[in-house]
């Protein structure tokens, strides 16, 4: 960048001049490659502060301590900046109702003039001789002036009114971002742990291969079986393997997505329990026409559709009383100080209090339909707003129906699943004796043992998808993290 040439201090705020005559000074000299900016390298350094200094959310993790859902999800709400980001936008509108309320109140203003003149006047000649007298004067006139409006038919309370609706619907949108932020915490959650069944699964199919791999060996060294045989059982075990592997490779995965939705980087050490094993809910308690009048009654963007109803509704009774005249009573006090010269005589001062007191009223009476057109416009906002709750409200409906039958269908594909598992287990056991007893060929007995890898994988994917499936319901009729 150019630099400016040395000034004097009182030209300081000249030094802008520099980037006014010079604006391409700021910007790439050229097309073709990339540039560094001068002040690219505070901005590096700025982003390149510890964690711990720039996220004021930041929650210590202890990596000796094991953490279980509600945990994770109270660190996702003390930490995802997306929370910090709804609350301060709930702050915001907060703010607007006091600066609505803020006009009721009378306005106080202090203002002062100061000047120093010296005037020439022109007059005739046969005045005085020269035709010009001189007047010399200087002053300070201080003001303090109070104005308070007292009719305004309706604006006012129109405001505060829409502003209060405005802030319902940014504290409706506070809830829902933590209810969202939650049920991505529980739906990651629930997918790490059925990754992690998986993996279980998949150790437990590589277990089952080698043994079938062991027997294969045994039954060939005791002439009852082939190589094709021994060679097909180690193809067995290393498909095995490599499932095994890749069930390893989605773990970390799964990981790696709970962490982000948590709000927390992805190398940070912490323990995540393991909840695979413990009972699911036993079926729904409810019918589906009581979770639906609940969801109409709670749910955070439902709230928030008729909260911008009600701030549309506000806005059209502002607009109309635009068409009103307001009334204002307004009063004044100053002191005039200063003095006065003609000529050569003496000055003159005055150190005197002027004051005044009265009434202002105002009425447009024309201003080119531009209230007629507010009008229009907040009539079209408000029907806007009401058209888009009734589609919230569909939606919200046909959430909560499909997301009670999914629950539904997940208990279902659990018990089947669980009844599947069990059958293949004994069929394995069952099998793999009569293979060693030489009862059962091998490709009785691999049958087996894939069906048997399928079934837990089967088992685990339905235990996790009723967990999920169960959040999905919760969140659908705004039960998650409810106020």
């Amino acid at each position: 960048m150019r630099a400016c040439p040395m000034l004097p201090a009182f030209l300081m705020p000249l030094l802008g001049a520099c980037a006014a005559l010079q604006p391409f000074d700021n910007a790439p000299p050229s097309p073709a490659r990339p540039w560094k900016a001068p002040e690219l390298a505070a901005y590096s350094a700025a982003l390149s502060r510890p964690e711990q200094a720039r996220e004021p959310g930041a929650v210590s993790i202890d990596p000796a301590k094991t953490y279980g859902l509600g945990e994770l999800i109270d660190i996702a709400q003390r930490t995802n900046p997306e929370t910090r980001v709804a609350w301060e936008r709930a702050r915001q509108a907060a703010i607007g109702i006091g600066l609505a309320e803020g006009t009721y109140y009378p306005a106080l203003t202090a203002a002062a003039t100061g000047a120093v003149a010296h005037v020439p006047i022109p007059i005739p000649t046969t005045v005085i001789p020269g035709g010009v007298f001189t007047a010399d004067t200087h002053f300070v006139i201080p003001t303090l002036s109070l104005e308070w409006l007292l009719l305004d038919f309706g604006r006012r309370d129109a405001a505060v009114d829409a502003a209060r609706a405005l802030a319902t619907e940014a504290v409706a949108g506070f809830n829902a971002k933590h209810q969202q932020i939650v049920f991505a915490v529980t739906r990651d959650f629930h997918a790490l742990t059925s990754v992690r069944g998986k993996v279980a699964a998949g150790r437990a199919a590589l277990v089952a291969a080698r043994s079938l791999e062991d027997a294969a060996t045994a039954r060939k060294q005791n002439g009852l079986a082939t190589l094709p045989e021994v060679l097909q059982a180690q193809e067995e075990t290393a498909r095995a393997t490599y499932d095994f592997q890749d069930a390893l490779a989605a773990e970390h995965d799964a990981r790696m997505a709970l962490l982000e939705s948590i709000g927390i980087r992805p190398g940070t050490p912490i323990d995540i329990a393991d909840i695979s094993q413990e009972p699911l809910p036993s079926g729904l308690e409810e019918s589906v026409d009581e979770a639906v009048d609940r969801a109409l009654g709670q749910r955070p963007d439902l709230i928030a559709g008729l909260a911008a109803v009600r701030a549309g509704e506000a806005e059209v009774r502002k607009a109309r009383a635009d068409y009103w005249p307001k009334l204002a009573a307004r009063t004044a006090v100053a002191g005039n100080i200063g003095e006065l010269k003609i000529e050569n005589s003496a000055y003159q001062g005055v150190h005197e209090l002027q004051y005044d007191a009265g009434f202002r009223f105002e009425w447009a009476l024309f201003d080119g339909f531009e209230r007629r057109n507010k009008v229009r416009l907040a009539e079209s906002t408000q029907r806007q707003a009401t058209a888009e709750l009734e589609h919230a409200t569909d939606k919200a409906v046909r959430e909560v129906w499909k997301a009670y039958n999914d629950t539904r269908v997940a208990l279902a594909k659990y018990e089947a699943a669980a009844a599947l598992l069990a059958a293949s287990e004994k069929a394995w056991d069952a099998t793999l004796e009569s293979y060693r007893n030489g009862l059962s060929t091998f490709p009785d007995i691999r049958e087996a043992e894939r069906n048997l890898a399928r079934a837990r994988t089967a088992d685990t994917a339905a235990r996790a998808e009723v967990r999920t499936r169960a959040a999905a319901f919760a969140f659908s009729t705004g039960d998650l993290a409810r106020p």
